[in-house]
């Protein structure tokens, strides 16, 4: 909350101490009561303006609960504003019945629909809406009471002593309702709001005494316009507009787990003793008092409209009910589905992390003996010549070929998170495609390579990018299975700072590319692929600071853009050949 300037402070206590010395010094007349009324319309008009610009700074629930605040001041407006017409403008008594008493009597009705909204909880949607319906069913019923107790007395057969024996009772007990609201909140809501509330309990209760004490000095006949009665009526009003100032900025809180429901149904549990109520007040007025027919047929007829239209608005309530539990019904299966589809990745990267380390050791100690293969082979190929020189070379080479797949399926299944360092893009795809030669090969695929010269390295993880790159081949496979055109172009070159690798394929390209890295999304048979390559694929590279793109060729064929930053100042990997065609 804002804290009060000087000013506003002076300006207060400056209004109310000449108010009150105007009060004892005066004397009953039209200045005085002029002076009284245009001032209590002024303050009023000013509370409109304050808490209007308080709904303005706001929005959601802040800002209507503003609203009907400012809902609240314009009716009391309303009813001094009337006052002020008669008495200063036309200079004559109040009419009787005074239609202005009815904007009076529902005054508390806004506030009272404005805590309803809990403006200091962030709750939006179905909600929100459900805080409006039951407002607007207390709303209607307090409406109805009046229609049914008061306004008889005041059109239909007019009597002003049964007018005064149920408006004031009733309207003490409306604004008792309402400081009632007010204190639970004040009870049961934290931080910034908990104040809010406790200065508007505490503002409504002081207007409330003070409109107690100037009604029975009315009654005595002791009370006029601009006398001493007025005094805490006005400070009440000042006090609403001085909280609108304070409060015009604060925003809606966090409710804590254990204010979310409960607490929440309150307002819908005194919605529905509303809607009951009104049958039994009906029945009441029906069979247990004697009155004048005509006045019995009102009430009824008011008893039934009342139910009627808060009976439409429980119908909305309920329709609004079905849905959010239809949502919340959706919304758990859905999250059902993403468990099982978790758990079930889980128990798949426990497999690989498994086969990774198995992979790593085989590897490891395939690579001894190996190097003893090449170390003989070579040693031998000194020592002979002819043809069997040619074959003892020919067995170096192909041990240096295993030696080098093991190489590279041991930094495949090394962990993610491994030490980054600059890398040569082009031998990280070849040794990507010499795991995946076999699939390739298998499925009829011609894989060609393009590089452009001198390209830079880039820093990274060699086994994470190169699970990236197996994953797309493996997948340019699955799609070149039954297709007719059977290539793979591997493009690189350098743009912008970037190392730009473009794979293409002719492959029928993919059937949803909106949900191309989404989690579990595959079009492969049920038990042949999870649909988690792409997704891994865009988790590491963006993991490398850099972007993945997909898009569909035509007629046919799809391509994957991997943008990687590259090593500033770094030197670039020597090419003897550009453009490579791999069976």
């Amino acid at each position: 909350m804002k804290r009060l300037s000087f000013g506003h402070i002076l300006t207060v206590g400056v209004f109310l101490l000449g108010y009150t010395s105007l009060s004892l010094l005066g004397h009953s007349g039209f200045f005085l009561t002029a002076f009284s009324d245009g001032a209590g319309t002024g303050l009023w008009l000013i509370a409109i303006l304050a808490i209007s610009w308080a709904a303005f700074n706001n929005r959601g629930r802040v800002r209507w609960f503003w609203i009907l605040l400012a809902t609240a001041a314009a009716a009391v407006g309303v009813n001094l504003g009337a006052w002020f017409y008669y008495d200063v403008i036309l200079k004559s008594p109040l009419p009787d019945p005074f239609w202005a008493d009815i904007p009076l009597f529902l005054q508390p009705v806004p506030i009272m629909a404005a805590a309803a909204m809990r403006p200091s909880s962030k709750q939006q949607g179905q909600k929100f809406h459900l805080s409006v319906l039951n407002s607007l069913i207390l709303l209607l019923w307090w409406v109805s009471i009046y229609v049914i107790f008061i306004f008889p007395h005041e059109y239909i057969l007019p009597n002003n002593d049964s007018f005064n024996s149920y408006y004031f009772p009733i309207f003490l007990l409306e604004f008792e309702v309402l400081l009632g609201v007010l204190g639970f909140l004040a009870l049961n809501t934290r931080g910034a709001w908990r104040r809010v509330y406790w200065e508007l309990f505490l503002a409504g209760a002081l207007y409330l005494a003070a409109f107690m004490c100037l009604n029975s000095a009315l009654v005595r006949g002791d009370y006029f316009a601009g006398s001493f009665y007025d005094v805490p009526v006005y400070a009440s009003i000042c006090w609403f507009i001085l909280i609108a100032f304070r409060s015009r900025s604060i925003p809606c809180e966090q409710l804590s787990s254990d204010d979310s429901g409960r607490r929440l149904d309150v307002w819908g549990f005194f919605a529905a003793l509303a809607v009951l109520s009104l049958p039994v007040i009906g029945l009441g007025e029906l069979f247990l008092r004697s009155q004048n027919s005509r006045l019995l047929s009102f009430r009824i007829a008011a008893t039934l409209v009342g139910a009627f239209l808060m009976g439409l608005c429980v119908f909305f309530r309920q329709t609004l009910l079905a849905r959010e539990r239809e949502l919340l019904l959706r919304t758990s299966k859905q999250n059902f589905e993403d468990l099982k589809k978790a758990q079930a990745q889980l128990i798949q990267r426990e497999r690989l992390a498994g086969i990774g380390q198995l992979v790593a050791g085989v590897a490891h100690e395939m690579n001894n003996p190996l190097t003893a293969v090449i170390g003989y082979s070579d040693l031998l190929a000194d020592e002979v010549q002819g043809r069997p020189r040619e074959r003892l070379q020919k067995l170096g080479t192909e041990a240096r070929r295993i030696k080098r797949i093991v190489s590279n399926l041991a930094s495949f299944a090394q962990p993610q998170g491994g030490d980054r360092r600059p890398i040569d893009a082009e031998n990280l795809v070849r040794d990507s495609l010499m795991l995946c030669g076999h699939q390739l090969r298998n499925c009829g695929a011609t894989v060609q390579l393009n590089f452009a010269p001198g390209l830079p390295r880039i820093m990274a993880n060699e086994g994470q990018l190169k699970q990236v790159f197996v994953h797309l081949f493996t997948n340019c496979a699955h799609a070149l299975e039954q297709s007719a055109e059977k290539t793979v172009l591997v493009e690189g070159r350098a743009e912008n700072g970037k190392l730009v690798v473009r794979i293409t394929d002719s492959g029928p390209g993919f059937v949803d590319i909106n949900r191309a890295f989404d989690p579990f999304y595959t079009t492969r048979p049920v038990g042949q692929g999870t649909g988690l390559g792409l997704s891994i694929c865009y988790g590491a590279v963006r993991e490398h600071s850099g972007n993945i793109f997909v898009e569909n060729l035509q007629p046919h064929g799809a391509a994957v853009t991997i943008e990687l930053p590259v090593v500033k100042s770094a030197t670039p990997a020597p090419r003897l050949l550009h453009v490579h065609q791999v069976s």
